[in-house]
C-alpha cells in the first residue's frame, strides 16, 4: 500500500513538473508556428536564411505573407507557401506539425486553435480535456506493456528453451541419419548378394521357361499357318494359288452383315484394294479378320449384345442395323484369337507362383525379405531427412530479438464474422472458409516481418490462392500488445487483401510503452 502511494506521489509530481516545462518552454519568444527545437534558426536579430541555404532575407520578411524561400521556411505561420510546415505548440497535449496550407482555412486542426490566429475565438483550446485522454490511454498502455511483458519473458523462456530442443533433435537426427544410412546400405549390399545367389538359381528355370515359351510359339504358329493354309485352299476353288473376288462372293462366312451376299464393303474389308490374294497375304491380313467370324459360326464364342435371339423381321425392319458394331472394331476381333505375350506383371505373378525345389525356394524366400528390408532402411532415412529439414526451416526462422514468437510457431487462431470464419496460423498461412460450406480459400503462406519502426509489428503472408481476373490474395498481421494471444479484427481493405489485427504478450515491450503514444519534440 506504501507503495502504491509513493508511485501514484511521483506520477502526480512528474506531471506538475511536465506542465511547468511546458509553460515555461511555450513562453520561450519564437515566430509564429516555430518549434522550440528550430526556435534558435529564427533570431530577430539578424537576417534570416533559407533552410535550404539559397536566400538570406531581412527578418522582418519572416510570416508577412509572402514566400521568398524555396523551401517555405520562412513563412512556418501562414499559408503564403505551399511547401511550409506550420507547428502547433498544443500545450498539455502532444506538440503537431501540419502543412501551412492550412493555416487560417477555417478547420481547426491545432488542439490550441492557433493555426486559426486571424478568427481569435473561431478554434476553442480543447489540449487539456485531449492531453487527459491521451494520458490516461497511455497510462492504461504503459500498464498493459508492463503486465504483458512478465508474460512475454515466460514466452522467451519457452522460445529458448524450444530452439535449444530444436538443436538438440537436430543434432541426434544428423546420428540418427548416419547410422540409418549405415544401415541401408549394409541392406542394399545384402540385397545385391542374395539376388545375385537367386538369379543365378532362377536360371534354370527361367531357361527351361523360356524353351517352353519359345516351343509354344512356334507350335502356335504352326498350328495358325496349318489352319489359315486348309481355309486358304478350301477357297481357292481352282486351285491357281490366288483367292480371287468372285471366289470370296460364294462363301458365306465372307457375307459379314448375313444379308445373303457379299458386297463391295465386305470385299474390300477382307481383301482392301486388292482383286486378289495370295496365300502369304490371306494369311498375313485376311485370315485375322475372318477367324472371329468363323469362330462365331462355330459357337465357340459370342458378343454380349448376341446373348438373346435376334428376330429376323425386327433385323429387315431396322436397316440402320449394322452386325459389324457386334464385332467390334477390326482390331478388337483380330485380339481375340491371337495369341498374347505375358505382361511384366504378369511374369512377376508367375515368379512367385512358380514352384521351386526346397534349396532354390530358400533363396527367392531371403532375397524377396532383403529386398524388403532394404525398403524398410530406404524409408527411415528419408523420414529422418524430412524431420532434418523441417527443423532447420524451423531455427532460420525469425521469431523475434529474443526467440518471444517462437511457441507461437504453428499455433491457430480463429475469427468469425457474419460470412466467414478466418483461420490464422502463424508462420505457417492464413485461410477463410464459408459459413454456407465449401472448402477453405488460403489467404496467403507466412513471408516475411514487415514493420517499419518495429520490424515485428506486422507480419507479411502471401501468395495466397488467386482472385477471379486478380492477383493472389494476401494477408497484413498488425500485431499489437495483449494479455493473451487472440485475433481482434479482421478486414479486406482492398480487392484480394486482408488485414487481421493480432494481439499477443510477444509484442509487448515495458520500455517501449510510453514512446509509441508520445511524439514531442518540446519536451
Amino acid at each position: 500500500m506504501v507503495y502504491s502511494t509513493w508511485i501514484k506521489q511521483l506520477q502526480s509530481f512528474a506531471f506538475i513538473l511536465s506542465s511547468f516545462v511546458i509553460f515555461v518552454q511555450s513562453d520561450v519568444p519564437r515566430p509564429r508556428g516555430v518549434s522550440l527545437s528550430k526556435a534558435s534558426l529564427y533570431s530577430p536579430t539578424k537576417d534570416f536564411t533559407c533552410f535550404d541555404g539559397t536566400v538570406t532575407i531581412p527578418f522582418s520578411y519572416v510570416n508577412d505573407d509572402y514566400c521568398d524561400c524555396f523551401d517555405g521556411s520562412d513563412e512556418p505561420g501562414t499559408s503564403a507557401c505551399l511547401n511550409g510546415v506550420f507547428h502547433c505548440t498544443n500545450a498539455g497535449h502532444r506538440p503537431q506539425n501540419i502543412p501551412s496550407s492550412r493555416v487560417n482555412d477555417g478547420v481547426c486542426d491545432c488542439c490550441d486553435g492557433t493555426d486559426e490566429y486571424t478568427e481569435p475565438n473561431a478554434c476553442s483550446n480543447t489540449c487539456e480535456e485531449l492531453g487527459k485522454e491521451a494520458r490516461a490511454e497511455a497510462q492504461r498502455l504503459a500498464e498493459l506493456h508492463k503486465a504483458g511483458s512478465h508474460l512475454k519473458v515466460e514466452l522467451i523462456e519457452k522460445g529458448n528453451q524450444k530452439r535449444s530442443e530444436m538443436a538438440e533433435q537436430l543434432s541426434q537426427l544428423e546420428k540418427d541419419k548416419a547410422e540409418a544410412e549405415k544401415i541401408k546400405a549394409e541392406k542394399e549390399a545384402l540385397k545385391n548378394e542374395l539376388e545375385a545367389k537367386e538369379n543365378e538359381a532362377l536360371k534354370v528355370y527361367r531357361e527351361a521357361e523360356e524353351q517352353e515359351r519359345q516351343k509354344k510359339a512356334e507350335q502356335e504358329r504352326v498350328d495358325v499357318l496349318k489352319e489359315s493354309t486348309e481355309h486358304f485352299e478350301r477357297y481357292d476353288s481352282n486351285n491357281d494359288g490366288m483367292l480371287t473376288v468372285d471366289e470370296i462372293k460364294v462363301v458365306n462366312v465372307f457375307d459379314k452383315n448375313k444379308d445373303g451376299e457379299v458386297d463391295e464393303e465386305e470385299i474390300q474389308y477382307f481383301f482392301g484394294e486388292n482383286e486378289s490374294v495370295d496365300k502369304d497375304i490371306f494369311m498375313a491380313t485376311t485370315w485375322p479378320l475372318l477367324k472371329p467370324l468363323l469362330m462365331m459360326e462355330q459357337g465357340m464364342f459370342k458378343p454380349a449384345q448376341d446373348d438373346e435371339e435376334v428376330d429376323p423381321e425386327a433385323e429387315a425392319e431396322d436397316p440402320s442395323r449394322d452386325d459389324t458394331e457386334d464385332l467390334g472394331t477390326d482390331d478388337e476381333n483380330l485380339d481375340v484369337d491371337l495369341p498374347q505375350e505375358d505382361t511384366h506383371d504378369q511374369e512377376l505373378e508367375q515368379e512367385h507362383t512358380r514352384t521351386y525345389d526346397d534349396e532354390t525356394q530358400k533363396l527367392v524366400d531371403e532375397a524377396t525379405e532383403a529386398r524388403r528390408q532394404l525398403t524398410d532402411a530406404e524409408r527411415t532415412v528419408r523420414e529422418i531427412e524430412s524431420n532434418i529439414r523441417t527443423i532447420k526451416d524451423n531455427l532460420e526462422k525469425d521469431y523475434g530479438l529474443h526467440q518471444e514468437f517462437a511457441t507461437l510457431d504453428g499455433q491457430c487462431f480463429e475469427y468469425d464474422d457474419k460470412e466467414y470464419v478466418y483461420k490464422l496460423c502463424l508462420f505457417q498461412k492464413v485461410t477463410q472458409k464459408s459459413k454456407n460450406g465449401g472448402g477453405e480459400v488460403g489467404l496467403g503462406n507466412w513471408g516475411e516481418w514487415a514493420g517499419d519502426d518495429n520490424k515485428y509489428s506486422v507480419m507479411k503472408y502471401t501468395n495466397g490462392v488467386g482472385c477471379w481476373n486478380g492477383p493472389n490474395r494476401m494477408t497484413t498481421v498488425n500485431v499489437h500488445c495483449g494479455l493473451e494471444t487472440k485475433l481482434l479484427s479482421v478486414t479486406e481493405p482492398y480487392r484480394c487483401e486482408y488485414k487481421i489485427d493480432l494481439s499477443t504478450p510477444a509484442a509487448c515491450d515495458e520500455s517501449n510503452s510510453g514512446q509509441q503514444h508520445d511524439s514531442h519534440d518540446e519536451l
